[in-house]
């Protein structure tokens, strides 16, 4: 499921110095979008594949589960 995000979630990506990326809920239901405009494309060890670490979030299937105990 799509990740569920809060005010305390941050992004950064892998093998990168960038440091915490910008980013914003894609809807209420969860999702999120990544702002990368501050990478630079030449200073990433791969072309191909990037790994972005999401802490602080919670996974779709979980957030639903937890709403329907605490009713």
């Amino acid at each position: 499921g799509a990740p569920v995000s809060s005010a305390s979630t941050t992004v950064t990506l892998l093998g990168s110095n960038a440091g915490p990326l910008k980013w914003r809920a894609a809807s209420e239901s969860g999702g999120i979008i990544i702002d990368i405009s501050n990478i630079k494309m030449y200073s990433l060890a791969s072309d191909w594949a990037w790994v972005f670490k999401l802490q602080n979030i919670t996974p779709k299937q979980i957030n639903k589960k937890l709403r329907k105990y605490r009713q």
